[in-house]
């Protein structure tokens, strides 16, 4: 695959419960194991289109994570944490390979 296939869907995530990485995740009905988490990092970051007067509440807080799974499809998801009130959720971003 060339060009990363955009996905954006919500999936269900199961962690690691010390590194808080994915292990596994449910996506259309079908369960892939997680063989490597290839690279991780934050993006704390506003949104495109966001106010010139930057406020706080409205920066993302988000974890990236590019995994590989077992059938060796490489992966983007992020878990997006959102606020107290909206408990954070889990995205699969893109399939890169």
């Amino acid at each position: 695959m060339n060009e990363p296939e955009f996905i954006s869907e919500a999936v269900a995530v199961v962690r690691d419960e010390k590194l808080g990485g994915p292990v596994s995740f449910r996506w259309r009905g079908h369960e892939y194991a997680v063989k490597e988490v290839i690279a991780t990092w934050a993006d704390c970051g506003f949104p495109a289109g966001a106010p010139r007067k930057k406020d706080w509440r409205l920066r993302r807080h988000r974890n990236y994570y590019r995994v590989e799974t077992t059938d060796g499809a490489v992966y983007e998801l992020y878990h997006d944490r959102g606020v107290k009130l909206a408990p954070g959720n889990w995205v699969l971003y893109c399939r890169l390979a």
